[in-house]
């Protein structure tokens, strides 16, 4: 790589880490990616932060009370639904569990995949603490900031820490708007598709172009400074042409950032991203089965939503919730997921979808909030448990 090019990487690596949100290396004696002390930072930072967090925590508290307080109650009776989860059974339980435990370790594996000398169990460790954080904190990634620290904590180095996290968030949002094509073709595959299933089919067709020219413009930039330059171009014009009819007209630096993506995870997209793409999309496979797993139990059988159906609606609220909707991906995909399943399978059904719901949700969204928080702390063990805004942007300046 030319002096340059390496000047960008640098550049694009510190601005990425910057942007993340907190985080502290785990500086040890020795490391040569060791970053510089926190004492320098001046505490009415860190508490400007902290309180900052306690606000986005406010906020998503608030979003839960009115969609499990207000919304749900209107339509759902809550008794029937309590019902519903208080006759699982214990093999049940540990049916769901071993499930979930099986889903949270292949998410993982996309951290190993993207970053050398994570393991795999480091990699679900990493998955867990980035769910439960984003839950917990919402508004702004704040998680990603987080598992580079714990990145750093495990020596990983700068470079691959941060591409890493930075190629994780693209490879992951790609992978969702691909989940509705293989609902789809499931669902044709087992002749379920209907009249009333055309909405899905739109849907799908819409995500599934958005992957593929995604994928080919993500590939075609890392590989050819000619296609590089050319949707720079593009994109610089597209962007021009709104600030001015924002009635703005300042000239935003798109070629730089383009060029600053490929420099600094380019070889990592060439080298690994279809292999963390496919992984990606191999750990819904758990989930999916999880969440059928999870309605069967709740005693919604096959005559009133088939597989297909229930995985067909899985895949719809994955790409609607892409964008977030809501805070900390609370309230809102459990609304979505009752109101299309209750929409497919009648009114009468609502408490038993609504139990099964709150059951995979259990272990997509709820569980990893302690967890992470009870991870987190293991791993940074001696130090604040939730890292600063201020200490992260302190260390990632003065990182070698």
């Amino acid at each position: 790589m030319d002096s340059n090019a390496h000047q960008r990487t640098t550049a694009g690596a510190d601005a990425a880490i910057t942007d993340q949100g907190p985080g502290q290396a785990g500086a040890t004696e020795g490391d040569p990616d060791a970053m510089a002390s926190p004492s320098a930072i001046a505490p009415a930072s860190d508490a400007s932060s902290r309180k900052a967090a306690l606000l986005r925590s406010g906020i998503l508290l608030l979003v839960l009370f009115v969609v499990f307080g207000l919304i749900l109650p209107r339509f759902v009776d809550y008794q029937e639904v309590a019902q519903a989860l208080a006759a699982l059974t214990l093999d049940q339980i540990l049916v769901m569990t071993i499930l979930g435990v099986i889903a949270w370790f292949v998410c993982g594996q996309l951290f190993t995949v993207l970053t050398p000398g994570i393991t795999p169990l480091r990699g679900m460790v990493a998955y867990l603490i980035l769910s439960g954080i984003g839950s917990s904190i919402p508004f702004g990634p704040w998680s990603m900031g987080v598992v580079w620290v714990v990145f750093r904590n495990w020596r990983i180095s700068f470079e691959d820490s941060t591409s890493g996290v930075a190629l994780y968030g693209i490879i992951n949002t790609l992978a969702r708007f691909a989940l509705p094509i293989f609902a789809i073709g499931f669902i044709l595959a087992t002749g379920e598709l209907g009249s009333g299933r055309k909405a899905a089919v739109i849907i799908s067709i819409i995500s599934a172009i958005i992957f593929v020219v995604s994928v080919v413009v993500m590939l075609a930039v890392v590989r050819s400074d000619r296609a590089a330059n050319k949707l720079a171009e593009v994109v610089e014009r597209f962007v021009s042409w709104i600030l001015r009819k924002l009635g703005r007209h300042e000239q935003p630096d798109v070629d730089g950032s383009i060029h600053r993506f490929r420099d600094s995870v380019g070889d990592l997209v060439r080298r690994r991203g279809l292999a963390g793409l496919a992984v990606t999309l191999a750990a819904q496979i758990p989930w999916a089965i999880a969440f059928v797993t999870a309605l069967r139990f709740t005693g919604v059988p096959a005559d009133v939503l088939s597989a297909g159906e229930i995985i067909g609606v899985f895949a719809l609220v994955a790409v609607i919730t892409i964008i977030p909707i809501s805070p900390g991906g609370a309230g809102v995909p459990e609304l979505l997921y009752i109101s299309f399943l209750s929409a497919i399978a009648g009114p009468s059904w609502e408490a038993a979808i609504t139990a099964g719901v709150f059951l995979f949700r259990l272990y997509v969204w709820f569980l990893p909030i302690p967890i992470a928080w009870i991870l987190l702390k293991v791993v940074r063990r001696g130090q604040p448990v939730l890292p600063t805004t201020a200490e992260l942007k302190a260390f990632s300046s003065t990182a070698t």
